[in-house]
Protein backbone atom coordinates (compact mmCIF):
# COMPACT_ATOMS: atom_id res chain seq x y z
CA UNK A 1 0.00 0.00 0.00
CA UNK A 2 2.82 2.35 0.90
CA UNK A 3 4.62 1.50 -2.34
CA UNK A 4 1.44 2.21 -4.32
CA UNK A 5 1.05 5.56 -2.52
CA UNK A 6 4.64 6.54 -3.38
CA UNK A 7 4.13 5.60 -7.04
CA UNK A 8 0.94 7.71 -7.12
CA UNK A 9 2.60 10.74 -5.51
CA UNK A 10 5.59 10.46 -7.83
CA UNK A 11 3.38 10.15 -10.89
CA UNK A 12 1.17 13.05 -9.76
CA UNK A 13 4.22 15.27 -9.25
CA UNK A 14 5.49 14.45 -12.73
CA UNK A 15 2.06 15.10 -14.24
CA UNK A 16 1.77 18.48 -12.47
CA UNK A 17 5.29 19.43 -13.56
CA UNK A 18 4.53 18.39 -17.12
CA UNK A 19 1.27 20.40 -17.13
CA UNK A 20 3.07 23.46 -15.79
CA UNK A 21 5.85 23.14 -18.37
CA UNK A 22 3.33 22.64 -21.19
CA UNK A 23 1.24 25.54 -19.85
CA UNK A 24 4.28 27.81 -19.72
CA UNK A 25 5.30 26.70 -23.21
CA UNK A 26 1.82 27.41 -24.57
CA UNK A 27 1.76 30.84 -22.85
CA UNK A 28 5.10 31.68 -24.44
CA UNK A 29 3.77 30.51 -27.82
CA UNK A 30 0.53 32.48 -27.61
CA UNK A 31 1.93 35.49 -25.74
CA UNK A 32 5.41 35.61 -27.20
CA UNK A 33 5.27 39.43 -27.69
CA UNK A 34 4.49 39.95 -24.00
CA UNK A 35 7.45 37.84 -22.83
CA UNK A 36 9.72 39.53 -25.36
CA UNK A 37 8.74 42.96 -24.03
CA UNK A 38 9.38 41.89 -20.45
CA UNK A 39 12.78 40.52 -21.39
CA UNK A 40 13.64 43.73 -23.25
CA UNK A 41 12.44 45.76 -20.26
CA UNK A 42 14.75 43.82 -17.95
CA UNK A 43 17.67 44.50 -20.28
CA UNK A 44 16.60 48.16 -20.44
CA UNK A 45 16.75 48.45 -16.65
CA UNK A 46 20.26 47.01 -16.77
CA UNK A 47 21.50 49.64 -19.25
CA UNK A 48 19.76 52.46 -17.39
CA UNK A 49 21.46 51.29 -14.20
CA UNK A 50 24.82 51.46 -15.99
CA UNK A 51 23.86 54.93 -17.24
CA UNK A 52 23.10 56.05 -13.67
CA UNK A 53 26.50 54.80 -12.50
CA UNK A 54 28.29 56.56 -15.39
CA UNK A 55 26.38 59.78 -14.68
CA UNK A 56 27.35 59.62 -11.01
CA UNK A 57 30.99 59.41 -12.10
CA UNK A 58 30.45 62.33 -14.54
CA UNK A 59 31.30 59.97 -17.42
CA UNK A 60 28.76 61.71 -19.63
CA UNK A 61 29.78 60.16 -22.95
CA UNK A 62 29.20 56.60 -21.72
CA UNK A 63 26.11 57.69 -19.80
CA UNK A 64 24.54 58.85 -23.08
CA UNK A 65 25.28 55.52 -24.76
CA UNK A 66 23.93 53.49 -21.84
CA UNK A 67 20.76 55.57 -21.49
CA UNK A 68 20.04 55.41 -25.21
CA UNK A 69 20.41 51.60 -25.15
CA UNK A 70 18.16 51.41 -22.11
CA UNK A 71 15.47 53.64 -23.64
CA UNK A 72 15.51 51.65 -26.88
CA UNK A 73 14.77 48.47 -24.91
CA UNK A 74 12.43 50.16 -22.41
CA UNK A 75 10.73 53.04 -24.31
CA UNK A 76 8.73 54.18 -21.26
CA UNK A 77 11.62 54.76 -18.87
CA UNK A 78 10.86 58.47 -18.36
CA UNK A 79 13.58 58.99 -15.73
CA UNK A 80 16.26 57.82 -18.16
CA UNK A 81 14.87 60.23 -20.77
CA UNK A 82 15.01 63.05 -18.23
CA UNK A 83 18.61 62.29 -17.24
CA UNK A 84 19.59 62.03 -20.89
CA UNK A 85 18.01 65.43 -21.59
CA UNK A 86 19.97 66.98 -18.73
CA UNK A 87 23.22 65.60 -20.14
CA UNK A 88 22.46 67.11 -23.54
CA UNK A 89 21.88 70.46 -21.79
CA UNK A 90 25.43 70.22 -20.39
CA UNK A 91 26.67 69.72 -23.96
CA UNK A 92 24.39 72.59 -25.09
CA UNK A 93 22.67 70.28 -27.56
CA UNK A 94 19.31 71.89 -26.85
CA UNK A 95 17.50 70.19 -29.72
CA UNK A 96 18.17 66.71 -28.33
CA UNK A 97 17.53 67.95 -24.79
CA UNK A 98 14.07 69.21 -25.76
CA UNK A 99 13.38 65.99 -27.64
CA UNK A 100 14.09 63.86 -24.57
CA UNK A 101 12.19 66.14 -22.17
CA UNK A 102 9.18 65.83 -24.51
CA UNK A 103 9.49 62.03 -24.55
CA UNK A 104 9.63 61.91 -20.75
CA UNK A 105 6.57 64.17 -20.43
CA UNK A 106 4.66 62.12 -22.99
CA UNK A 107 5.15 59.04 -20.80
CA UNK A 108 4.58 60.91 -17.51
CA UNK A 109 2.67 64.20 -18.03
CA UNK A 110 2.78 65.10 -14.31
CA UNK A 111 6.60 64.91 -14.15
CA UNK A 112 6.87 68.47 -12.81
CA UNK A 113 10.65 68.68 -12.46
CA UNK A 114 11.06 67.62 -16.10
CA UNK A 115 8.43 70.13 -17.23
CA UNK A 116 10.18 72.98 -15.41
CA UNK A 117 13.55 72.07 -16.94
CA UNK A 118 11.88 71.66 -20.32
CA UNK A 119 10.45 75.18 -20.02
CA UNK A 120 13.86 76.57 -19.04
CA UNK A 121 15.41 75.22 -22.25
CA UNK A 122 12.46 76.54 -24.26
CA UNK A 123 13.33 79.98 -22.87
CA UNK A 124 17.00 79.45 -23.74
CA UNK A 125 15.95 78.77 -27.34
CA UNK A 126 13.75 81.91 -27.43
CA UNK A 127 10.47 79.96 -27.28
CA UNK A 128 9.32 82.12 -24.38
CA UNK A 129 5.57 81.84 -24.98
CA UNK A 130 5.74 78.04 -25.01
CA UNK A 131 7.88 78.14 -21.85
CA UNK A 132 5.21 80.20 -20.06
CA UNK A 133 2.56 77.66 -21.12
CA UNK A 134 4.64 74.89 -19.55
CA UNK A 135 5.05 76.82 -16.28
CA UNK A 136 1.28 77.35 -16.16
CA UNK A 137 0.77 73.60 -16.58
CA UNK A 138 3.00 72.96 -13.56
CA UNK A 139 1.04 75.51 -11.51
CA UNK A 140 -2.33 74.10 -12.63
CA UNK A 141 -1.38 70.50 -11.79
CA UNK A 142 -3.19 69.25 -8.67
CA UNK A 143 -1.79 65.84 -7.73
CA UNK A 144 -3.11 63.54 -5.05
CA UNK A 145 -1.03 64.14 -1.95
CA UNK A 146 0.67 61.13 -0.35
CA UNK A 147 2.33 61.39 3.05
CA UNK A 148 4.18 58.53 4.72
CA UNK A 149 6.23 59.78 7.72
CA UNK A 150 9.99 59.75 7.03
CA UNK A 151 9.44 58.23 3.56
CA UNK A 152 7.13 60.17 1.24
CA UNK A 153 5.59 63.65 1.35
CA UNK A 154 4.81 64.79 -2.18
CA UNK A 155 2.95 67.88 -0.97
CA UNK A 156 6.20 69.62 -0.03
CA UNK A 157 7.79 68.88 -3.39
CA UNK A 158 4.60 70.02 -5.18
CA UNK A 159 4.60 73.35 -3.32
CA UNK A 160 8.31 73.86 -3.99
CA UNK A 161 7.92 73.04 -7.70
CA UNK A 162 5.00 75.47 -7.91
CA UNK A 163 7.19 78.20 -6.39
CA UNK A 164 9.99 77.46 -8.86
CA UNK A 165 7.50 77.56 -11.74
CA UNK A 166 6.24 80.98 -10.61
CA UNK A 167 9.82 82.23 -10.25
CA UNK A 168 10.88 81.04 -13.71
CA UNK A 169 7.68 82.38 -15.23
CA UNK A 170 8.60 85.78 -13.79
CA UNK A 171 11.96 85.51 -15.56
CA UNK A 172 10.19 84.60 -18.81
CA UNK A 173 7.86 87.61 -18.60
CA UNK A 174 10.83 89.87 -17.87
CA UNK A 175 12.52 88.51 -21.02
CA UNK A 176 9.38 89.30 -23.00
CA UNK A 177 9.43 92.86 -21.62
CA UNK A 178 13.00 93.26 -22.88
CA UNK A 179 12.04 91.86 -26.29
CA UNK A 180 9.19 94.36 -26.49
CA UNK A 181 11.91 97.00 -26.84
CA UNK A 182 10.59 100.50 -27.52
CA UNK A 183 6.95 99.51 -27.10
CA UNK A 184 6.69 100.87 -23.56
CA UNK A 185 3.06 99.89 -22.99
CA UNK A 186 3.65 96.25 -23.91
CA UNK A 187 6.93 96.19 -22.02
CA UNK A 188 5.23 97.49 -18.85
CA UNK A 189 2.43 94.93 -19.18
CA UNK A 190 4.96 92.09 -19.23
CA UNK A 191 6.81 93.61 -16.26
CA UNK A 192 3.54 93.68 -14.32
CA UNK A 193 2.96 90.01 -15.16
CA UNK A 194 6.52 89.30 -14.02
CA UNK A 195 5.77 91.13 -10.77
CA UNK A 196 2.65 88.98 -10.19
CA UNK A 197 4.66 85.78 -10.78
CA UNK A 198 7.50 86.83 -8.49
CA UNK A 199 5.03 87.77 -5.74
CA UNK A 200 3.69 84.21 -5.80
CA UNK A 201 7.26 82.87 -5.78
CA UNK A 202 8.18 85.02 -2.76
CA UNK A 203 5.20 83.69 -0.81
CA UNK A 204 6.26 80.09 -1.47
CA UNK A 205 10.06 80.13 -1.70
CA UNK A 206 10.91 83.12 0.51
CA UNK A 207 14.38 83.06 -1.07
CA UNK A 208 16.97 85.74 -1.84
CA UNK A 209 16.50 85.39 -5.60
CA UNK A 210 12.71 85.71 -5.53
CA UNK A 211 12.86 88.80 -3.26
CA UNK A 212 15.72 90.38 -5.20
CA UNK A 213 14.08 89.90 -8.59
CA UNK A 214 10.75 91.20 -7.34
CA UNK A 215 12.58 94.27 -6.05
CA UNK A 216 14.25 94.69 -9.43
CA UNK A 217 10.92 94.49 -11.29
CA UNK A 218 9.40 97.12 -8.98
CA UNK A 219 12.45 99.32 -9.55
CA UNK A 220 11.94 99.03 -13.32
CA UNK A 221 8.25 99.88 -12.81
CA UNK A 222 9.29 102.95 -10.76
CA UNK A 223 7.59 101.54 -7.65
CA UNK A 224 10.34 102.77 -5.35
CA UNK A 225 8.91 101.81 -1.95
CA UNK A 226 8.06 98.27 -3.07
CA UNK A 227 11.50 97.91 -4.66
CA UNK A 228 13.23 98.99 -1.45
CA UNK A 229 11.06 96.67 0.63
CA UNK A 230 12.03 93.55 -1.36
CA UNK A 231 15.72 94.52 -1.56
CA UNK A 232 15.71 94.76 2.24
CA UNK A 233 14.04 91.34 2.48
CA UNK A 234 16.63 89.91 0.08
CA UNK A 235 19.46 91.22 2.29
CA UNK A 236 17.95 89.46 5.28
CA UNK A 237 18.21 86.17 3.34
CA UNK A 238 21.73 86.68 1.95
CA UNK A 239 23.47 89.70 3.51
CA UNK A 240 26.72 89.17 1.58
CA UNK A 241 25.29 89.30 -1.94
CA UNK A 242 26.44 92.61 -3.40
CA UNK A 243 23.65 92.97 -6.02
CA UNK A 244 20.86 93.83 -3.56
CA UNK A 245 23.12 96.39 -1.83
CA UNK A 246 24.12 97.95 -5.16
CA UNK A 247 20.57 98.17 -6.54
CA UNK A 248 19.25 99.60 -3.27
CA UNK A 249 22.06 102.18 -3.35
CA UNK A 250 21.01 103.22 -6.88
CA UNK A 251 17.40 103.45 -5.69
CA UNK A 252 18.28 105.55 -2.62
CA UNK A 253 20.47 107.84 -4.72
CA UNK A 254 17.52 108.36 -7.08
CA UNK A 255 15.36 109.19 -4.03
CA UNK A 256 18.03 111.74 -2.95
CA UNK A 257 18.79 109.80 0.24
CA UNK A 258 22.53 110.25 -0.29
CA UNK A 259 23.73 109.03 3.09
CA UNK A 260 21.70 105.83 2.70
CA UNK A 261 22.99 105.40 -0.86
CA UNK A 262 26.58 105.91 0.28
CA UNK A 263 26.16 103.27 2.99
CA UNK A 264 24.88 100.67 0.50
CA UNK A 265 27.46 101.56 -2.18
CA UNK A 266 30.18 101.07 0.42
CA UNK A 267 28.82 97.64 1.39
CA UNK A 268 28.59 96.59 -2.26
CA UNK A 269 32.14 97.81 -2.88
CA UNK A 270 33.56 95.96 0.12
CA UNK A 271 31.84 92.72 -0.93
CA UNK A 272 33.15 92.95 -4.48
CA UNK A 273 36.62 93.94 -3.29
CA UNK A 274 36.80 90.75 -1.23
CA UNK A 275 36.19 88.65 -4.36
CA UNK A 276 38.98 90.34 -6.33
CA UNK A 277 36.69 91.91 -8.94
CA UNK A 278 38.75 95.08 -9.29
CA UNK A 279 36.93 96.51 -12.30
CA UNK A 280 33.46 96.48 -10.70
CA UNK A 281 34.88 97.55 -7.35
CA UNK A 282 36.53 100.63 -8.91
CA UNK A 283 33.27 101.46 -10.71
CA UNK A 284 31.27 101.32 -7.46
CA UNK A 285 33.80 103.43 -5.55
CA UNK A 286 33.73 106.04 -8.34
CA UNK A 287 29.96 106.31 -7.86
CA UNK A 288 30.45 106.42 -4.08
CA UNK A 289 32.84 109.35 -4.54
CA UNK A 290 30.17 111.24 -6.50
CA UNK A 291 27.58 110.53 -3.78
CA UNK A 292 30.01 111.74 -1.09
CA UNK A 293 30.37 115.00 -3.02
CA UNK A 294 26.58 115.43 -2.91
CA UNK A 295 26.64 114.81 0.84
CA UNK A 296 29.42 117.38 1.22
CA UNK A 297 27.34 119.96 -0.66
CA UNK A 298 24.57 119.37 1.89
CA UNK A 299 27.09 119.98 4.72
CA UNK A 300 26.41 116.67 6.49
CA UNK A 301 29.35 116.86 8.93
CA UNK A 302 28.05 113.96 11.07
CA UNK A 303 28.31 111.59 8.09
CA UNK A 304 31.97 112.43 7.42
CA UNK A 305 32.80 112.22 11.13
CA UNK A 306 31.34 108.70 11.20
CA UNK A 307 33.18 107.87 7.97
CA UNK A 308 36.54 108.87 9.47
CA UNK A 309 35.84 106.74 12.55
CA UNK A 310 35.12 103.71 10.37
CA UNK A 311 38.29 104.26 8.32
CA UNK A 312 40.35 104.35 11.54
CA UNK A 313 39.12 100.86 12.40
CA UNK A 314 40.99 99.48 9.38
CA UNK A 315 38.55 96.78 8.34
CA UNK A 316 39.86 94.16 5.96
CA UNK A 317 37.58 91.98 3.85
CA UNK A 318 38.76 88.41 3.26
CA UNK A 319 37.51 85.16 1.84
CA UNK A 320 37.79 82.31 4.35
CA UNK A 321 36.46 78.83 3.55
CA UNK A 322 34.29 80.32 0.83
CA UNK A 323 32.80 82.94 3.18
CA UNK A 324 33.47 86.66 3.39
CA UNK A 325 34.66 87.85 6.79
CA UNK A 326 35.80 91.26 8.01
CA UNK A 327 38.68 91.49 10.46
CA UNK A 328 38.57 94.42 12.84
CA UNK A 329 41.23 95.71 15.20
CA UNK A 330 38.75 97.02 17.76
CA UNK A 331 35.14 96.09 17.07
CA UNK A 332 33.41 92.76 17.16
CA UNK A 333 33.35 91.18 13.72
CA UNK A 334 29.89 89.64 14.23
CA UNK A 335 28.34 93.00 15.00
CA UNK A 336 29.78 94.48 11.84
CA UNK A 337 28.59 91.53 9.76
CA UNK A 338 25.09 92.04 11.14
CA UNK A 339 24.99 95.48 9.56
CA UNK A 340 24.97 93.86 6.11
CA UNK A 341 21.56 92.33 6.76
CA UNK A 342 20.17 95.72 7.82
CA UNK A 343 19.38 97.88 4.81
CA UNK A 344 19.66 101.65 4.66
CA UNK A 345 16.24 103.31 4.56
CA UNK A 346 14.71 100.39 6.47
CA UNK A 347 12.32 102.68 8.34
CA UNK A 348 10.89 103.92 5.04
CA UNK A 349 10.62 100.60 3.26
CA UNK A 350 9.96 98.03 5.97
CA UNK A 351 8.57 100.30 8.65
CA UNK A 352 10.79 98.94 11.44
Amino acid sequence: MKKLKKIFESTLARVISAVLIIGFGLSVFFFFDFYERQFDKMQGFYWVHKGDKALKKQDLHNAINFYEKGIKLHPKHYRAMYNLANIYVVYEDYYKALENYEKALKVKPDYEVARIDYALILSETFKTDEAIKQYKKVIANKPKFIKIPFLVDNKKSYIHNTGVAYYNMGRAYRTKSLLAGLNRTTSRQYLEKASESYEEAVEILKSYNSNYNLGLIHQLLKNKNQAGFYYCKAMEKEPLNYEAHFNLAVLLNDMKDYTGAASEFKKAGMLLDSTGDNYKTRYIYDILSEVNQKIAINNDSDYFKKLREEEDKKSVAKLKAGKIVFDYEDDDNDEFMKSFSTCAGREIFVGE
